[in-house]
């Protein structure tokens, strides 16, 4: 029982030090970057496609973006492989179409975007770290039994299937039933 408790203790100290670190880690550079960058392109005067070309380079999960953008591919091929982006992938290649065609304000539409993604960032990491004690207690919940089967339920289990007749499929459907229930809660935690 002692150890058990001592594995809770350790769990809820690196839980706690996990969530303190993703609150205050860095906004992911990915997408921030990349938009900011376009735009700093288009200030600095350079035209949609270089911007996005220049940008685009740096990024591993863009590589064929930035000789798409060099070659003169429409932008209709190019802008499928910005959905890879997690949350302005679809609204930055609708700005980019908007912008090819119209050449509006172009700027402040990327601006605009690159804010919207730094704060997307940064919620997700405080939804992390506030949920961080949640699913915790979900993981402490659903191992506890199983834990407690483990330690001190061997005994229950070996006098059932000592017991003959239906006491080993009762120890069956007990323990499937115990991981089944970890797995719910667990399931319950992530969603």
């Amino acid at each position: 029982m002692f150890l058990t408790l001592a594995a809770v203790v350790v769990l809820l100290t690196l839980e706690d030090l996990k969530a303190v670190s993703l609150r205050y880690q860095e906004p992911a550079v990915d997408e921030v970057q990349l938009v900011n960058s376009i735009a700093a392109g288009m200030r600095a005067g350079a035209s949609l496609r270089t911007a996005l070309a220049a940008a685009a380079a740096s990024h591993a999960s863009l590589s064929l973006v930035p000789g798409l953008a060099r070659s003169g591919a429409p932008l209709s091929q190019i802008v499928p492989l910005l959905h890879v982006l997690p949350s302005n992938g679809k609204r930055l290649a609708a700005a980019l179409q908007v912008l090819a065609v119209t050449g509006g304000q172009s700027v402040e539409v990327l601006t605009r975007l690159g804010t919207r993604a730094a704060e997307t960032e940064h919620l997700v990491r405080e939804r992390r770290a506030l949920t961080a004690q949640t699913r915790l207690s979900a993981a402490v919940v659903g191992a506890m039994p199983l834990l407690w089967m483990v330690f001190g339920g061997t005994g229950r289990i070996r006098t059932l299937v000592a017991a003959g007749g239906a006491g080993p499929a009762i120890a069956v459907v007990g323990i499937v039933m115990q991981v089944g229930g970890g797995l719910a809660v667990w399931r319950l935690a992530r969603a």
